[in-house]
């Protein structure tokens, strides 16, 4: 790897460890801009130190003075796994790998959300309009490797994240072939959590659920492909249905924590799967699905939705928290 010649020499580090790829940039101490982005793969190191090593190898002359690293799960024990990732997180052993700095780790989904504080109106698709109330909680959701969310509310000291693990409520069936697909993956998982559907794996789970209903040989085992003959000109049927069925239950898994968390300062969708079938998406049910909620229809209808077209939203949450 060729060495990156930056030219401060202070520099804080900021990290996004999701369930495929670890992702590290720099930010100088107090500033927003993301420099040095590199990803790696998990699978090619044992810990997560290794990773950093490895990035950190591949800049020249850096002082690293604090760091804040973004991870799925919960982070506030001292040794954790990260949900969907192979490695075990020692935070001491992090911190000596970077000369006993002080490492800050937060939820993934907790710096999404903080990093929608700096989203503008050129960074989003508006979904639906409605009607912000700024004061009220935010909330951000993505289909990912899992399904992750957190709330966000505003503080008279800034933004302040609710990490959740909305990701593993129970998924609740709304059709007789929902109900079918619960069956199916119960069966195969025991506790069927919303991320079984919504995520990348979760495509597959009901691509191959759909497949055994209508009798249909499987032929797609990733959720690329699944996605990219759903929305070719010559649709593979079961792969649009399933991408259409993915659509109307996010729709409605989303409009379900809406009610639940109140937030009524709007919604965030940050999810790059979502964005690899964005025209699909924009066309589907989600909105219909998600407004679906009986008496509570114009409250649904009230609450703004938006897209973020950002990228490195992880690292970028992971530098504000850095800075305030």
């Amino acid at each position: 790897m060729a060495v990156e010649i930056i030219s401060n020499t202070s520099y804080n580090l900021v990290g996004d460890i999701g369930g495929t790829n670890a992702r590290f940039a720099l930010v100088a101490p107090g500033e927003p801009e993301l420099i040095s982005i590199k990803t790696f793969s998990c699978s090619k190191f044992e810990t997560v130190q290794e990773a950093i090593k490895s990035y950190l190898s591949s800049i020249n002359n850096v002082e690293i003075k604090s760091s804040c690293i973004a991870t799925a799960g919960t982070t506030h024990l001292d040794i954790f796994k990260p949900v969907n990732n192979d490695w075990t997180i020692n935070k001491k052993n992090v911190s000596s790998a970077l000369n006993d700095i002080e490492v800050v780790w937060i939820n993934d989904f907790s710096a999404q959300a903080l990093a929608t504080s700096t989203l503008d109106n050129d960074d989003v698709i508006v979904l639906n309009k409605g009607n912000a109330q700024t004061d009220r909680v935010r909330f951000v959701i993505g289909p990912g490797t899992g399904l992750g969310t957190c709330g966000l509310i505003k503080t008279s000291s800034g933004w302040v994240s609710l990490p959740a693990q909305g990701g593993h409520s129970d998924f609740a069936p709304n059709s007789d072939l929902e109900i079918e697909i619960l069956t199916i993956l119960k069966k195969q998982f025991g506790h069927v959590a919303v991320e079984r559907i919504l995520s990348g794996p979760g495509i597959v789970n009901l691509y191959k659920a759909l497949c055994q209903i209508h009798g249909s040989k499987t032929k797609f085992h990733s959720p690329s492909e699944v996605t990219s003959s759903a929305i070719q000109s010559n649709p593979d049927l079961v792969a649009k249905e399933t991408l259409h069925l993915f659509c109307k239950i996010f729709g409605s898994v989303t409009g379900t924590m809406a009610l639940t968390t109140g937030c009524l300062g709007g919604i965030y969708i940050t999810s790059d799967l979502v964005r690899n079938f964005l025209d699909f998406f924009l066309k589907s049910d989600f909105l219909k699905s998600f407004e679906d909620k009986g008496r509570m229809k114009y409250l649904m209808t009230d609450i703004p939705i938006c897209i973020s077209k950002k990228e490195n939203m992880g690292l970028i949450g992971s530098a504000y928290r850095i800075n305030n």
